[in-house]
């Protein structure tokens, strides 16, 4: 985060996360409080105090203080305002294939890329409008089958998320997973189940076996490849470590960042 909002000023908003479940689905809590670390719990009256939306429908959360959020489309925009203003060019609609008569580069293709070791894991997810809701934060609901988040944006809206499905199918959303969606999204709030479907998404997301990303070299092409779902956290770690590999001057170098520090640091 603190990356971003050196970069876009204004951009990244810090309040946190904030994690819940269902009376039922407590076990679901205390298992994803083993797994992660930097938060605290949170009783009923606080969750009221945090999200007065809220208020009476759980009785414990999880807050994750230090955690920040962004509008990725908002922050795509202004990166590429910024790039322009230095002088870098953009091709849109052009095939993406290496080309001859550079020193270095850059490939960036995600699934696109001839890597028989990726994989997809198909994610989708809806923007729904309401202005009977309100979230400063975004909110995580665990559940067995079918977590959700839900991420405030401008004018009422909210981005609702995520599937996570083995697949590279970039088809349009599945019936089953709208129904689960906005199942989860009403459990969230029961104001969700009158909102207006704005938009529904669907993305392929690139990854390697272990779901840990990695950057490589293969002669002057450096790839970075299988962010999975952490492409905004996990983005400007892996560029500075391709930056370094564009400007260093030691090939031998270079192997041995991405043989051994890399994919240990991945």
């Amino acid at each position: 985060a603190d990356w971003w909002d050196a970069v876009l000023s204004g951009q990244v908003t810090r309040a946190g996360t904030l994690v819940v479940a269902a009376p039922r689905d407590a076990g679901e809590l205390d298992r994803f409080a083993s797994r992660t670390s930097g938060h605290r719990r949170v009783d009923e009256n606080e969750i009221a105090l945090l999200e007065p939306d809220l208020a009476g429908r759980f009785r414990r959360g999880l807050l994750f203080p230090n955690e920040a959020h962004l509008d990725p489309r908002q922050a795509m925009a202004a990166l590429h305002d910024n790039l322009a203003t230095m002088g870098v060019k953009f091709h849109f609609g052009c095939d993406a294939r290496p080309v001859s008569g550079f020193a270095r580069q850059i490939d960036c293709m995600g699934m696109a890329a001839a890597d028989d070791r990726l994989r997809g894991v198909r994610g989708e997810m809806l923007i729904l409008r309401t202005p009977d809701v309100s979230l400063s934060r975004p909110v995580r609901l665990l559940h067995p089958r079918f977590p959700l988040y839900a991420v405030p944006r401008t004018d009422h809206r909210f981005m609702i998320g995520a599937t996570m499905i083995e697949s590279q199918s970039a088809g349009p959303v599945t019936a089953r997973s709208m129904m689960e969606l906005l199942g989860a999204a009403h459990a969230l709030h029961p104001a969700f189940g009158e909102a207006e479907i704005v938009e529904t998404g669907v993305g392929v997301r690139p990854a390697f076996p272990d779901n840990l990303p990695r950057v490589e070299t293969d002669g002057e092409i450096i790839a970075i490849n299988g962010l999975y779902r952490h492409g905004f956290l996990l983005a400007p770690a892996m560029a500075r470590q391709a930056a370094g590999l564009v400007f260093s001057q030691d090939r031998t170098k270079e192997h041995a960042h991405e043989t051994d520090g890399q994919r240990r640091g991945a």
